[in-house]
Parts: C-alpha cells; structure tokens; sequence
C-alpha cells in the first residue's frame, strides 16, 4: 500500500525504492536485519523454537518455502561467514542481494523524487526465499566480531504475496540463475592465493605459457591447450598442502603472504622440472596418464617438502632427487595403472578415476617404495 504517512512508532521505517507494489529495493546495516529476521538455524533448534511460540510460527512458514541447512549448505556457512569478516576489514569483494518475503502487505510511503519508505511491524518476521546461507552467515560474522553488524546489505523486501508464490520465487533464482563451472571461476578470482601461484607458474613456466585453459572443466580431444586451469590449481594446491590438499578440490585455500612467498619459487622451480622431464607425456592426453588432473595432483604433492627448503641450490638437488622417482614411470595407460589411477571400461578403455577418488593412491605408488603400485607402474 503505496502514499501512506508512516507512524514510527509502529514498525521499522527502511529507505529505498519502490520497484512495484510488492517489490522493495533497500539497504539495511546487519543490526536492522536482525531486527526483522531470525537466524534461520534457530528454526531448525527443537531447544529453540519448542518454547518459543513466534519462533515456531517463522519455522511453519519458512518450512513451506526453503531448504534445511544441511550438506553442503550446511558447510557453506562457516566459509561464507569468513569471506564476511574479510570484507569487513576493507578487502574486495561483494555480497548478492538478499532477498526477503512477507506474506502480509506492508505499508510504503513514497517521497518526492522516488526515494520511498517501507514499514516492517515491531515483532513481525519476514523470511529469505534466496540468500538464507548469506543470512545465517552474517549472524555467524557478528558473533564473530560485533562491529560487523554496522556493515550495509542489500535486500529486496518482497511482500504482499502468497505462500505459492514465494514457492515458486525459490524454486526459480535457484534453477534459472546458470553458474559459472569450476574453471571458469577459477580463473577469475584475484583473491586465492594458490590460484595466484598457478597464474605465476603459467605465466613463467615455458611449458604451460599461453597453453592453460582458463574457461572449460576439461579439455578435449581437439584443444590445444595442455591442462585445465582446474587441474593446475590443484596441482598447486597439493604441492603447497600435501596430498591431503585434495579435500579443498576448488574450494578457496587461506595462506598468509610469508606462506605464499615461500610457494612461489619453490612451486616454479617444480613444476618447470616436471614438464622438462614429462612434458611429451602430459602432452599426450589420450593415450597416457600423466595429464590426468589427479596425476598432476599427486605430482604436486610429490614435490611438497620442498616448500620448505630455503636454499635454491639444496633443493635443487632434491628436485632431481624427487624426478628420479618419476623417470623410470610408465606413462602409458593400461592395466599396470588399473586399481591406481583408474580401471578398464566393458569395451576394453583405461578410464581415469576422479581426482578425490585416486589421487592418493597414484601418489603412493610414485612415491613409496613399499607399496604395491609402486613397482606396477615402473618399468
């Protein structure tokens, strides 16, 4: 209801800009959110909303137009809440709007020049129909460090509208907004470190120099390119981390700068032996394995002590010390490399194992003597 003259004293007032009747653009700090919203775990806490009538009342509703915090929402709210922090100490970046929905009509007021005022009830409680993991972050952050709540977040305060409706709101920002893939991602973000480093190693390494592709999850029989931005990173990330590196998969990795100084030119100097000694067979992508991303992971790995070797000529000699373990490798794929790297398909194909699934593995048998593997896929 639009040219209303709000009483203060009977809700919130919020500025912003009247989209349409029922849309409502505006800017709140995180202490007026809090005001008008619960976190949305709380409604998923027995302990919490058994002896909390309104509490109950939010997880009814909530309960018809969003998902549980579980799995991977679930885990996404510690990081997430993080990157919040981080922003909150001045590093780049942004937040998407939240968006927030009523089911009852609010009350609008609207100014001269288009700048207009919504109205939300003391004790009223809207929900989020997108961005609940972004809201339950934000109260993980202020808990965090209070002064975060005096940071602005965009909202769209939708209301006015039916439980269907905002059912089906839900289900359409989640299946019409189109993600970028992994690689793609990767190559645009300026903020992980590791990501860093495998720009660094493309730019100076001979082999990979204009040969890495940056947009596609995996490349083709046709591409020219040599590896996957995707498969560099994680060659990188195990390297700086060890093979436990692959649980981030292409999840950021925080490094201090003093870290990261120590990676660069000992990941360069790795990595530019490596392809002297393997490049043909890196090359060779479909017919041997040491191009597959979880190979290159376990390479990666392969190298990792040297991050901590300081002198350049000491971990010289250790570089050509690791690249005796791989000189004797055979490269080729075929059932010296099945229950390592992969297995045979029905029509008689080596098919290469995902990353997660036999990296580790792949590493023990270039890297331990003692296993199995090790003497299989040597000459």
């Amino acid at each position: 209801m639009a040219n209303q003259t709000l009483d203060p004293t009977k809700g919130h007032l919020i500025p912003g800009v009247m989209v349409t009747d029922h849309q409502f653009i505006a800017s709140v700090t995180g202490a007026q959110l809090f005001q008008i919203v619960v976190d949305p775990r709380h409604t998923e806490n027995p302990k919490m909303f058994t002896d909390d009538p309104s509490l109950a009342a939010v997880r009814d509703v909530r309960s018809e137009v969003q998902r549980s915090f579980e799995g991977a929402k679930k885990r996404n709210v510690p990081p997430y809440a993080e990157y919040i922090g981080r922003l909150h100490r001045g590093e780049p970046g942004l937040t998407p709007a939240i968006i927030l929905w009523s089911h009852e009509s609010l009350l609008t007021e609207l100014g001269e020049k288009g700048a207009a005022l919504i109205q939300i009830p003391y004790g009223a409680q809207i929900i989020a129909i997108d961005g609940e993991t972004q809201l339950a972050a934000r109260f993980e952050a202020a808990r965090a460090n209070p002064n975060s709540k005096g940071d602005r977040i965009p909202v769209m305060i939708c209301h006015g509208r039916e439980t269907a409706w905002a059912r089906q709101a839900f289900h359409d920002v989640n299946t019409y907004g189109v993600k970028p893939n992994a690689a793609l991602s990767i190559g645009m973000d300026a903020r992980d470190p590791l990501t860093s480093v495998a720009r660094d190693i493309e730019n100076e390494v001979a082999f990979f120099r204009g040969r890495v592709n940056t947009a596609s999850r995996q490349l083709g029989k046709k591409d020219t390119d040599v590896i996957t931005i995707t498969a560099l990173r994680g060659a990188c990330v195990t390297f700086a981390q060890g093979i436990g590196g692959v649980k981030f998969g292409a999840k950021p990795v925080f490094l201090d700068a003093d870290q990261v100084g120590l990676i660069k030119p000992a990941a360069t100097e790795w990595f530019g032996s490596v392809t002297q000694l393997l490049g043909p067979a890196i090359e060779d992508r479909e017919r041997k394995v040491a191009g597959a991303p979880p190979v290159l992971a376990a390479i990666g790995a392969l190298g990792h002590e040297l991050v901590t070797v300081l002198d350049s000529g000491v971990r010289q000699r250790r570089i050509q010390e690791l690249l005796d373990k791989l000189r004797a490798v055979r490269w080729e794929k075929g059932d010296h490399w099945v229950g390592i790297a992969g297995k045979m398909t029905a029509t008689g194909n080596f098919s290469i194992g995902g990353t997660k699934e036999v990296a580790y593995q792949v590493y023990s048998a270039l890297s331990d003597s003692t296993d199995p593997g090790f003497a299989l896929i040597r000459r």
